[in-house]
C-alpha cells in the first residue's frame, strides 16, 4: 500500500461543496469514483487539506489517500494516475494536476504550512449577469465603480498577525467557545487594471477587476467572505478602519451586519507544505510497501 497527494483543481458552481455527502453531488465523491474507477481495490477514504462551501473554487486544492494493488498488479506510477483519473473525469469540472507519492506520516490537512485564498470581484456592471459569460459564477460582480482601496488596504492591516477573529465568526456554524484566534500572514488588495487586454473581457471595457489574497496557515469557517464584505464596506466609505478596529476588539460576530461576500467569487488558490514532508523514502528497509 502507498500513499499518494493529489493536486487538483475545480470549478464549484455545479457541486455541493468540496465534502463529500449522502446525494454524492460533493466534489469528494465524483473524486473518490473516478479514483475507485481505476483500481479494482476499494479506496477507502480521501483526506483533504481544507474544505469548500458550495460554489467556490480552487485553483489548487490537495487530498491524501492510500491506493494497495492486486498482488499481480504493479505499483501506480503518478503520471500513469493523473491520466487514468482525468480519464474518468472529463464531463466533470474537476480536474487532476498532479499526483506525488508521500510517506505514511503525511496528512494532507495537517502537513500544510498555508493556506492561499484569492477572491475576485468586478467592478462597475450594471447587473450581477453584465460580466462576460466565461465569468458567469466565477466572479462577483458589484456596480461599484470605484473603492477606496487605500482605506481598504489601511484596515486590512487589522488582521495581520495572532488575532482573535471572534467577530468574523459564522453565526449558524460556530460555537460560542470556538477557538477564534488564527494567524493571518499576508492580505493583499489590488486593482487588477484595465481589461482592455483581456480577450475576455473585450466587450466590456468600463468594467475593472478587484482581487483580495489572503494567506493563513487556518481559517474560520467564511472567515474570508465575511473579511471581504467588511472590507468592501470600508471601501464604500460606509466603514471606517476604526469602525473595523471596534468590531475586532469587541469580540462580538452580531457586530458585522453584512453578509457573506458570494461564494462565486471565492478561489482556494493554494496550499503549501515543507518540501522535506513530500519526500518518499522507497528504500526504508521497514517500509512493507
Amino acid at each position: 500500500m502507498v500513499r499518494f497527494l493529489l493536486y487538483f483543481q475545480y470549478i464549484g458552481t455545479k457541486y455541493s461543496g468540496l465534502a463529500k455527502n449522502k446525494n454524492g453531488n460533493g466534489v469528494i465523491n465524483v473524486l473518490q469514483n473516478a479514483i475507485q474507477a481505476v483500481t479494482p481495490v476499494e479506496i477507502m477514504k480521501l483526506t483533504t487539506s481544507c474544505q469548500t462551501d458550495s460554489g467556490v473554487h480552487a485553483l489548487i486544492n490537495t487530498v491524501h489517500f492510500d491506493l494497495d494493488r492486486l498482488p499481480h498488479q504493479g505499483a501506480f506510477q503518478p503520471h500513469v494516475l493523473v491520466k487514468a483519473v482525468n480519464s474518468k473525469l472529463k464531463n466533470e469540472d474537476i480536474r487532476v494536476l498532479k499526483a506525488l507519492l508521500v510517506p505514511d506520516s503525511f496528512h494532507a490537512r495537517h502537513s500544510a504550512l498555508r493556506r492561499d485564498y484569492l477572491y475576485r470581484i468586478a467592478l462597475g456592471c450594471q447587473s450581477p449577469r453584465a460580466i462576460p459569460v466565461f465569468e458567469q459564477d466565477r466572479c462577483c460582480a458589484l456596480q461599484d465603480e470605484a473603492l477606496d482601496i487605500v482605506r481598504m488596504q489601511e484596515a486590512s492591516r487589522l488582521f495581520i498577525g495572532i488575532k482573535d477573529f471572534a467577530s468574523f465568526r459564522n453565526l449558524r456554524r460556530d460555537f460560542k467557545d470556538l477557538y477564534t484566534e488564527r494567524e493571518m500572514y499576508s492580505i493583499a488588495i489590488y486593482n487588477v487594471g484595465c481589461n482592455h487586454s483581456n480577450p475576455l473581457w473585450h466587450h466590456f471595457p468600463a468594467n475593472q477587476m478587484l482581487h483580495f489574497e489572503f494567506s493563513a496557515r487556518s481559517y474560520l469557517y467564511r472567515q474570508v467572505r465575511r473579511l471581504v464584505s467588511v472590507l468592501l464596506e470600508v471601501g464604500r466609505g460606509k466603514l471606517t478602519v476604526d469602525d473595523v478596529d471596534e468590531m475586532m476588539r469587541a469580540r462580538d460576530n452580531t457586530m458585522i451586519r453584512t453578509a457573506p461576500a458570494p461564494a462565486r467569487g471565492l478561489y482556494l488558490k493554494d496550499v503549501i507544505y515543507d518540501e522535506k514532508d513530500l519526500i518518499f523514502n522507497d528504500e526504508d528497509p521497514d517500509d512493507d510497501r
